[in-house]
């Protein structure tokens, strides 16, 4: 019963080291880092202006 326990956890936990997304980043992320941006959830803050969109259009490029 302890040799299946085991076998159960390495099982698990060999999983999780799979990455959940097999594509690289999308380019208007790549754009964004290049020109000096960050990528955000939310809205740009602050004295930061939107300059573009990130993640495939999802997220906003804040500079």
């Amino acid at each position: 019963m302890k040799a299946l326990f085991l076998l159960f956890a390495i099982f698990l936990i060999s999983y999780q080291a799979v990455p959940g997304n097999a594509q690289g980043p999308h380019d208007d992320t790549i754009a964004c880092g290049r020109g000096g941006g960050s990528c955000q959830p939310v809205p740009c803050r602050g004295l930061s202006v939107e300059a573009g969109t990130c993640q495939g259009g999802t997220m906003k490029c804040c500079k």
